[in-house]
């Protein structure tokens, strides 16, 4: 398996290299969906992918963002860039970006992004059906899922270590809409790592706890895994030493077919380079709800060192479980107390103890934690590791009358240069000895000297001219190395056109339940049922019990067997389906028997994209929420099949934990939960999140064979106030009351507002 690490800079880079990292992946500074990090320009880019190349990294470059249309000339160039330089792949999550890479450099390895949010087997075989190489799978995935995607014939990715995103990956909007900085466009704010009321707790509800998997490596490689990737592009370059160290020793025990575990030192390691409420295993070794989400805090827990003995103004004397060191940054924990201080003074061993001098401000109590959140010595040596070297074996041919001749090679490439024609030695000829020593001087280079040989015949060989002509070959080998290591990318093609068709499709409502279809049907509108319960006796009782022609919402997210369900459910009523919304890009690889559209999960931010899905079927595809109304002008000009949302409660994040169930500390069994089906009186139905402000979002119960997704609502519907332009308008109604419906389906209709307390979303708000 491959041990892909974070590379948010150069240092980054470096640390990972020293580390033992087989690939790294990166951004270009536009167009990464951690735009926060780092990142690289166009020249650092070039350097960061020769450094990696001659040290045989793998380079994987990060374009996974939503673009617009007035951004795809840019985004064309950039995929040029990648294609010159030869990187060996590229991530995307929009998939105009995907169409223009298929035609302006198809040799271009190309991968799914996680923002794609491909979970199942079908999703994968779409992908390898796309012409992807690999598919970063949804950090959701259960292992058997995994194992399944790893049988579609496709490169499989996984998360294996570092910050999760609690919420499905290219599914949440929370930070764009609350804040105008888009998750899709690598900008997000972390609303997630914020506190909230959830029925009067306070508590980090949304916060899910980092994931490790050091342990998990077998079990990974027997699911099919081709790469675990580490999380942390925009966090220090020491955090990316630290972990890519930790798994390079797991994945090469593997290799070896003795595979050891982390040690205590090891995991200690991890655990202070960052933690956040200790580590879980993730969704792929059956983590769920209160094993997922750490509601007590957000930050870096660091580790215990010990506890305070004594205390006064000035000073903490505390006992120590493990050593301290001379600037260590330290964290005092008494009750809902946190103070912070820096530690000065002598290094001490565990078992003895340490004299805090507390600075203003500064408190503490007898019996107090004491924890390191940075360790001074383990940043030092993190960051003080030697990148690899790589041995080069050298022949030297000096021979009076003829020219200097060096050969060089690391085993793979050879390299053979020459010099100016030797002296004939006139006193004494050059010492095989100090030649020797000469080419061994490969100082700070990549190499290290090999087995060097050496063929002299009365020659007199200046040092200079031995030095030349080492840093000349050992050069050229270099340059050798980064070619063969290189892929082939391939010629480059046309820019595709994006031509869509007009096509006119009557005005659609997304309903939840029957008395705000029964509004829809009344105005002859196209009715999509969005259930809250997908199993499939409510699924069956539903399709049976509505009118012919109206057509059924598919879930976000669900695994191999419940999709295969739908498949059949939907063959099962083909003759009284209209059709069926497609609510992520992986159900494109399902070969429904009815009509289908592109839902709202399926982003479309510019016209690459609505081309892609036409031409893959789709009758309709929906506009990205994030666009502003000028932006959806462009976008739907000549009256394209593309759906503008004028009206709904916008879904922020779908999320695999329940924060009922979490705030009972449940951490099995959410398969099998029925407490939303009898009513109990802990379950989620009328609870909301209330964050600082006092904004309330609804949570929406959906229900799957395999358990729960929870759908975070906006705290306000969303209302486009220029709808009037546009052909092809939608309604997603959830919350509505039958009169509410009513009322919004009327304001649509006479090309008015609702005069309900709305916003108006990103209408004059473009997001960054």
């Amino acid at each position: 398996m491959e041990n892909l690490a974070p590379a948010g800079n150069r240092e980054g880079l470096e640390r990972a290299d020293a580390a033992g990292a087989d690939a790294v992946y990166l951004g270009y500074t536009m167009f990464s969906a951690r735009a926060g990090a780092g990142n690289f320009d166009r020249q650092g880019l070039e350097e960061a992918v020769r450094y990696a190349h001659a040290r045989h990294m793998r380079v994987h470059v990060t374009l996974n963002t939503l673009v617009r249309d007035a951004e795809l000339a840019e985004v064309t160039e950039v995929i040029r860039l990648l294609r010159r330089i030869r990187v060996d792949g590229v991530l995307v999550q929009d998939l105009g970006v995907l169409r223009l890479i298929r035609s302006v450099c198809p040799g271009l390895a190309v991968h799914a992004s996680t923002q794609m949010a491909i979970h199942n087997r079908t999703g994968a075989s779409w992908c390898r059906k796309m012409g992807m190489r690999r598919v970063v799978l949804a950090r959701e995935c259960s292992l058997e899922e995994i194992r399944l995607c790893g049988e579609a014939g496709i490169e499989v990715e996984v998360f294996g270590h570092g910050a999760q995103c609690v919420a499905v990956s290219g599914l949440c909007l929370f930070s764009s809409m609350v804040g105008e900085r888009s998750g899709n466009r690598g900008r997000c704010a972390q609303p997630c790592r914020q506190e909230y009321l959830y029925r009067g707790v306070p508590g980090a509800w949304l916060s899910a706890r980092d994931i490790c998997l050091r342990d998990e490596l077998p079990r990974l490689q027997e699911a099919g895994v081709t790469s675990v990737k580490l999380e942390g592009r925009a966090k220090r370059p020491e955090y990316a030493a630290v972990v890519t160290e930790a798994y390079h020793r797991g994945l090469r025990s593997l290799a070896e077919g003795s595979f050891r575990k982390a040690d205590t030192g090891e995991k200690e390691a991890l655990e202070q380079i960052f933690n956040r409420g200790g580590f879980m295993k993730g969704y792929a070794m059956g983590c769920e709800d209160a094993g997922v989400i750490w509601p007590e805090g957000v930050s870096h827990c660091g580790v215990e060192i010990g506890r305070v003995e004594q205390a006064d103004r000035k000073f903490a004397r505390i006992r120590l479980k493990r050593s301290l060191q001379d600037g260590d940054e330290l964290e005092i924990r008494g009750g809902q107390r946190k103070d912070a201080l820096i530690y000065s003074g002598k290094d001490t061993e565990a078992g003895e103890t340490a004299l805090l001098r507390l600075r203003e401000g500064v408190r503490a109590g007898k019996g107090d934690a004491v924890f390191r959140l940075t360790s001074a010595r383990q940043i030092r040596e993190a960051g003080s590791r030697p990148g690899r070297r790589v041995r080069a074996d050298l022949f030297l041919r000096a021979v009076a009358g003829e020219a200097l001749m060096l050969t060089a090679t690391d085993g793979e490439s050879f390299v053979t240069v020459t010099g100016e024609p030797v002296a004939e030695a006139r006193t004494r000829p050059a010492l095989e000895e100090e030649v020797r020593r000469n080419l061994s001087r490969t100082g700070d280079s990549l190499f290290v000297p090999g087995e060097i040989t050496i063929e002299t015949r009365n020659a007199f060989v200046p040092v200079s001219q031995i030095n030349g002509i080492r840093r000349q070959a050992l050069q050229e080998l270099e340059k050798a190395r980064e070619e063969a290591f290189a892929p082939d990318c391939g010629e480059e093609g046309p820019v595709p056109e994006a031509v869509l068709p007009r096509r006119k499709i009557s005005p659609m409502a997304f309903v939840r339940t029957e008395e705000q279809a029964a509004c829809a049907r009344n105005r002859g509108m196209r009715v999509v049922h969005c259930p809250e319960d997908y199993r499939s006796e409510a699924l069956e009782k539903l399709i049976r019990t509505m009118p012919a022609g109206e057509w059924l919402q598919l879930p976000q997210v669900c695994v191999e067997d419940t999709l295969q369900m739908l498949r059949a459910m939907t063959e099962k009523y083909r003759d009284k389906l209209g059709g069926v919304v497609l609510a992520t890009v992986g159900q494109l690889g399902m070969d429904w028997p009815v009509p289908f559209g592109a839902g709202s999960g399926i982003p479309v931010m510019n016209r690459q994209a609505a081309a892609l899905l036409l031409e893959q079927g789709c009758e309709f595809v929906m506009a990205s929420v994030e666009l502003t109304g000028k932006e959806l002008e462009e976008l739907t000009a000549g009256d394209p099949p593309v759906a503008v949302t004028a009206y709904g409660r916008t879904q922020l994040m779908l999320l695999h934990h329940c924060p009922a169930r979490t705030a009972l500390g449940c951490t099995s069994g959410h398969r099998s939960c029925r407490m939303c089906d009898t009513g109990d009186p802990d379950a989620l139905k009328g609870h909301v999140l209330e964050d600082r402000m006092g904004h309330r979002f609804p949570l929406l119960r959906q229900r799957l064979p395999e358990g729960c997704l929870i759908r975070l609502m906006n705290t306000l519907p969303t209302e486009w106030p220029g709808r009037q332009g546009f052909l092809f308008l939608v309604a997603e109604l959830t919350t509505e009351t039958a009169g509410e419906a009513e009322q919004v389906l009327a304001a649509l209709a006479e090309g008015r507002k609702t005069g309900m307390k709305t916003t108006s979303g990103h209408w004059l708000r473009a997001v960054e």
